[in-house]
């Protein structure tokens, strides 16, 4: 597929009040594949736009302060000068402690802000979206839009919690523990292929999160938070009977299968997990591990869940 026209510039992104909207807040749109395209790289720079905003204010803000700092003690000669000018190192000096308080404080709030709003695989959902429906595109009716809803807001929250139940182990030291399990739905869509077959998908995230007391050999109390994210993808098919036909076996052990007047229906799952699937990539005190996961070979992989489907049918003479 021609690419031109999708790369922004900021200039370009600054002008185009209706792709400067937030992935962050969450969509429920329909559009064709080049202006999803679009739109997500919109999106990466919004998050690039915003990082260098970021970048910069702690960096100003720490340059204020080591110029207070620096400054106590360089002007320390000046009262020898004149006594008037003695009380500029002593005024500086008393700044010094405030000021790094301020520092420490923005700083920390300015990091908040910027992972609340852009959470971490933020980019990588931006890619991912890219790479599927370039792949799609061309199997998709003409001028067809693909209705997607989307959320890519941090899972582990109250509000997606599924389950809270105490954990046990028998590890050194072990005090306490407690397993908390989060499940967001990170977007979810549906299109028409040119052959009329109607599509629908979902992609999750699931997380779970242990909270972990334990006492080290020194006796001391440690609290660790270690956490395990897995991705499942779920594609459920309809394709239509007049232009298809079953196929007399279908393996079961990895579809589900159903039919009404109409259809034939058929549902696929695939789970990534970073843990099981590449090893050297999990970090158990990470979050999300979805940015382990090559862009390329997730979109592949939703891709071969499609072709699962069509490998059950065989299209009618």
């Amino acid at each position: 597929m021609d690419r031109q026209g999708n790369v922004l510039n900021k200039e370009q992104y600054i002008g185009a009040p209706i792709e400067r909207a937030h992935l962050h807040r969450g969509f429920n749109s329909k559009k064709t594949p080049i202006k999803w395209i679009r739109f997500f790289r919109a999106c990466v720079m919004q998050r690039e736009i915003a990082r260098e905003f970021k970048n910069k204010r702690i960096k100003n803000t720490w340059f204020i302060f080591l110029g207070i700092f620096v400054g106590s003690f360089v002007t320390i000669p000046l009262s020898s000068i004149s006594p008037s000018l003695g009380i500029i190192p002593g005024a500086l000096g008393v700044l010094v402690f405030p000021g790094i308080i301020i520092a420490i404080i923005t700083t920390y709030r300015t990091n908040r802000k910027f992972k609340k709003n852009f959470t971490e695989g933020f980019d990588f959902f931006a890619d991912y979206f890219s790479a599927l429906f370039t792949l799609i595109e061309e199997d998709l009716q003409l001028d067809s839009k693909i209705a997607l809803e989307a959320n890519v807001k941090d899972t582990v929250t109250d509000e997606n919690l599924i389950k809270n139940e105490s954990y046990t182990s028998e590890s050194r030291g072990f005090i306490s523990g407690v397993e908390k399990n989060y499940e967001r739905v990170i977007s979810k869509g549906s299109c028409f292929f040119n052959d009329e077959s109607l599509i629908f998908f979902q992609f999750s995230e699931r997380t779970r999160k242990r909270i972990i007391k334990k006492r080290g050999s020194s006796g001391k109390r440690k609290t660790k938070h270690k956490y395990r994210a897995a991705y499942p993808f779920t594609i459920k098919m309809k394709i239509p009977k007049h232009k298809y036909q079953l196929n007399p076996t279908i393996d079961t052990s990895q579809i589900s299968f159903a039919e009404d007047d109409q259809y034939y229906v058929f549902k696929v799952y695939r789970k990534f997990d970073v843990k099981k699937e590449n090893p050297d990539q999990y970090n158990p005190y990470e979050e999300s591990s979805i940015s382990s996961f090559a862009v390329d070979y997730f979109s592949l992989e939703v891709i071969n869940l499609i072709n699962t489907c069509y490998s059950c049918v065989t299209p009618s003479a």
